[in-house]
């Protein structure tokens, strides 16, 4: 059923517990109230940015298994669907099968055939081959993106709504993000990021989505804290649905910037006055009523936003400078090596705890261009990022990581035990999988012939543009 307004319909169902029979029904009623009717090949892409074996950095970083394995059999009701394929792309530099596995997404699926008549895949972006489809953005001209998602009939989101360090929050419309691969991910992962995210709705606009807010994630969005929330928030207008879940975390339009630059953009709704809201709760009052209990919005909720106010609160003797990147107004890049930094302490206080941040030693660390003269007394420093420059003197040492942007698996793998702080890198349990897993995913590109296809379309597209 339509809405009659014209207004993008939002439908809001309650749901305390992570209740795989409750979500069937949840996601079957909202794709009757909404009208969805898929048939055909269907794409489900739900978010996996992050995950550890038994939970150990959180489990919010992702849409859990009950959410993922409830819409896919909601999903496989009709008969007119042939096949469902899920696919993502987790965080850049890390193999998407290790935090598949970690997630129980294997098992999930293994469990959702059994269950179900529809035949169902589980794949890795990362591995796949790709099509090259057209985007006419401001980023991207072309983007290249896993088969199963280009060839599909439908397209179905899951995003986890949960807090970010630089986008405010992450929805329905950020997810699109998973669909690059490392590549095409990393390329203006800079100040040109949320005109990035509003590209990629030109191919990765969903026809379904189904929002994981039962347990949000605030704070650092890949190793967030859970609070309760109990909502499975549904629509088909994925700029809708992230405006709800914004209201939810506490923010308008105006403090999402992908969002504001969507509206910019043409998209619609423009505001959360335009979104039709059905089901158990129906006026932005309820909405805001809902909110009260991710209160309160405390140094938990907003872990790793702040650098300083971070290393300030632990009482730490590390310091970080944070410099501009844009001569022209001295203006900083709010999303690039910066957010690298955020998850790479995040990932640190996660693993070494928040104490050892006190016994840290005093490196200084640097991100753009600081006119400061600054003193190392001694100790190491770090010029983090392509454009980062500064006059230190008195260094042991100055390591530069040229990289734009500077990902958190970056720092880890140059600055690894250098600040005195216990490293995961430094730590054969956690650095083994993840070797594992790099060298099985590789050999599992040359089996399904992606590297080939890669070296051919550098040749035929990426060759010719240089030359």
């Amino acid at each position: 059923m339509k809405a009659k307004t014209g207004k993008a319909r939002v439908v809001i169902r309650r749901c305390e517990e992570y209740d795989r029979e409750r979500i069937i029904q949840i996601v079957q009623s909202g794709m009757d109230e909404l009208g969805f009717r898929p048939s055909g090949n269907i794409y489900v892409k739900p978010n996996v940015v992050f995950s550890t074996k038994d939970g150990k950095y959180g489990s919010t970083a992702y849409t859990h298994t009950a959410v993922v394995g409830g819409s896919i059999e909601a999903l496989s009701n009709p008969v007119t669907v042939d096949r469902i394929d899920l696919g993502e792309k987790t965080a850049i530099g890390y193999p998407t099968r290790l935090t598949y596995k970690y997630a129980g997404y294997y098992e999930e699926i293994r469990n959702v055939r059994k269950r179900t008549g529809v035949r169902t895949g589980i794949f890795c972006i990362d591995e796949e081959r790709r099509d090259r489809v057209f985007v006419g953005g401001h980023v991207h001209d072309n983007l290249r993106i896993a088969r199963k998602m280009a060839r599909s009939d439908f397209k179905v989101y899951l995003p986890k709504l949960k807090c970010h360090c630089v986008s405010t929050m992450t929805g329905a419309v950020k997810l699109n993000i998973g669909i690059c691969s490392d590549d095409e991910r990393a390329i203006r992962h800079d100040f040109l990021l949320n005109d990035k995210i509003v590209d990629l709705l030109s191919v990765g606009y969903p026809d379904f989505i189904v929002m994981d807010a039962i347990d949000v994630g605030v704070g650092n969005e890949a190793v967030p804290t859970p609070r309760k929330l109990g909502l499975v928030i549904m629509g088909t207008n994925p700029v809708a649905v992230d405006l709800v879940g914004a209201r939810l975390l506490g923010y308008n339009l105006q403090d999402v910037p992908y969002l504001k630059h969507a509206v910019d953009r043409g998209y619609k709704p423009t505001s959360l006055d335009d979104v039709e809201l059905f089901g158990d709760l129906q006026s932005i009052e309820e909405i805001d009523t809902a909110a009260k209990r991710l209160m309160p919005y405390d140094d938990e909720y907003h872990s790793w936003q702040d650098i300083h106010r971070e290393l300030e609160r632990f009482n730490s003797p590390i310091r970080f400078f944070w410099g501009y990147t844009k001569k022209a107004d001295k203006s900083k890049c709010e999303t690039g090596c910066v957010m690298g930094a955020k998850m790479f302490f995040g990932f640190q206080e996660r693993y070494s705890g928040a104490e050892a941040f006190k016994k840290a030693k005093p490196v200084v660390m640097v991100i753009g261009k600081v006119d400061e003269k600054i003193d190392a007394k001694g100790y190491e420093a770090f010029l983090i990022g392509s454009c980062a420059d500064a006059d230190i003197i008195n260094a042991k040492k100055i390591t530069k990581i040229d990289n734009c942007f500077t990902t958190a698996v970056d720092m880890a793998q140059t600055i690894r035990g250098r600040l005195g702080l216990p490293a995961p890198i430094m730590d054969p349990a956690e650095v083994l999988p993840l070797v594992f897993n790099m060298l099985v995913s590789s050999v599992a590109k040359t089996i399904k012939l992606r590297y080939f296809q890669d070296v051919l379309h550098f040749l035929t597209k990426g060759l010719q543009k240089r030359i």
